[in-house]
């Protein structure tokens, strides 16, 4: 193993709390929560299982693809956001994603707390929050995140008992494969782990057996879905598709992009070199293969730090922390408060929702009640919106349902493409149009004399087709 876990040298526990603490507070009060689109769709998606007690597997939103197969993979996640709101509205949704990251912190701080010193686990903790910042969104992947940090932790408890995890554990990705589709790589971690214990174990005929049950239950489980064995191959369908580089999160990482996430990395990298850190081949390279995803896609960043942070701690345990100055009770039963406060005051507190790029709420409010089940060509960011409000969108961020012909196609039409848009009017008999001011096509439709502007603000704009 990588050294003696620090069980008996302990550290004083306040400023890791503090750290917990202010990152919830910053989530459950911070705006910046509400800035992706497709927060709306899952919560029109979460309102509409808790409606008819069953989870979709077609289309229930869109004209353009209704009743096509939709594998709704976040079910589990959309009830949980929908049931927040129903509860207290967009309080108690940024209160559901605040409590969180709360959590994947804690677990990552009170991992930390036993290999290394107070300043240093604090630092690495902030160092983590930072990382995460920018995938900070009301979405399914952040109530993933706890999960993603306990399912780390049980391996790496199984290797330092050097047994597997218990079967029990497996129960686990029995939620998480309802919840976010990130669970796929929760199951490729146990081959890495397994592959640890056969090097270091003796009796490999034990280790075979015990990790090979626990593997395959745990595969066994994610296939406990609303459409079983689709919504386990639905991950490697979506990597798969062409018109990923389009959406944002889906993009490679660059320095002029993601900054943030290089500095974070660059300096975790040198400290732990500077520790002179014995971390196992293995671990190494499940972390450079969760880098590799990272650079890949934006939106593995988060999950390579917090499952690098887990895997790297061990291997500190040389490094001697301090001891502990205040009982563990009293640094428990005051984190516990203090969120709960935090908590009240955020669900007692007025949470207006004001308009944003990516929610004109204001412009939807315009449209006159006619209008509003007729078909509508909007941008694919307010897809959400018009979901949330009951309006059938022409597209939404849910590309890997749509295809990716007619994504591409959306976004060909609002960079201005009037070929498109014109054969668009036709098939779906479009009567109106809601669009981000800077798209192209809203100068198009502006000297068209078959469309009129009936409505802009600094977010979108409305043509009605006369």
């Amino acid at each position: 193993m990588d050294g003696k876990p620090a069980a008996a040298l302990k550290w004083d526990g306040w400023p890791l709390v503090a750290v917990i603490f202010l990152a919830f507070a910053y989530v459950a009060f911070a705006p910046l929560l509400f800035n992706d689109g497709d927060t709306y769709w899952h919560l029109g998606a979460g309102r509409w299982v808790l409606d008819h007690m069953t989870v979709p597997t077609t289309d229930p939103f869109s004209f353009s693809a209704r009743g096509q197969a939709w594998t709704a993979h976040e079910w589990l996640a959309e009830v949980l956001m929908a049931s927040a709101f129903a509860a207290a509205s967009w309080a108690g949704v940024a209160v559901l994603f605040g409590g969180a990251v709360g959590l994947t912190l804690a677990l990552a701080g009170f991992h930390l707390r036993r290999f290394v010193r107070p300043l240093h686990a604090v630092a690495a903790l902030v160092l983590l929050f930072v990382l995460l910042q920018p995938s900070l969104l009301a979405r399914p992947h952040v109530l993933a995140w706890p999960i993603v940090a306990l399912w780390t932790l049980l391996l790496l408890h199984a290797r330092e008992r050097r047994t597997a995890p218990p079967l029990a554990a497996s129960l686990l990705m029995l939620v998480w494969a309802n919840l976010h589709a990130s669970f796929v790589f929760g199951l490729v971690m146990i081959p890495f782990f397994a592959l640890e214990a056969l090097l270091q174990e003796k009796d490999r005929a034990s280790v075979v057996l015990r990790w090979g049950a626990f593997g395959l239950l745990s595969l066994l489980l994610t296939l406990v879905n609303p459409t079983g064995l689709q919504g386990v191959l639905y991950a490697f369908q979506v990597s798969s598709m062409k018109i990923l580089p389009l959406i944002n999160e889906w993009r490679p990482s660059s320095l002029s992009k993601d900054p943030l996430f290089f500095a974070m990395t660059s300096l975790a990298a040198v400290a732990v070199v500077a520790s002179r850190a014995r971390i196992p081949l293995t671990r190494l390279l499940l972390i450079a293969a969760l880098f590799y995803l990272a650079l890949t896609h934006a939106r593995h960043q988060a999950l390579f730090g917090i499952v690098s942070l887990l895997l790297v701690a061990p291997s500190l345990a040389h490094r001697a922390p301090a001891q502990d100055r205040a009982p563990r009770r009293a640094v428990a039963v005051t984190a516990v408060l203090a969120l709960l406060l935090v908590g009240a005051v955020r669900l007692a507190a007025p949470l207006p929702h004001r308009d944003t790029p990516v929610y004109p709420g204001q412009a939807i409010a315009s449209v006159p009640q006619p209008l509003r089940s007729q078909a509508v060509l909007n941008s694919y960011d307010f897809g959400g919106a018009l979901i949330l409000h009951g309006i059938a969108p022409f597209i939404d961020g849910r590309a890997d349902m749509y295809g990716d012909d007619f994504t591409a196609d959306a976004h060909a039409i609002e960079r201005g493409d009037a070929r498109r848009f014109n054969e668009a009017v036709k098939r779906w008999n479009i009567r109106w149009t809601i669009l981000h001011p800077s798209g192209l096509l809203v100068p198009v439709l502006d000297r068209d004399p078959n469309w009129r502007r009936a409505y802009a603000d600094k977010y979108a704009v409305i043509h009605v087709r006369r």
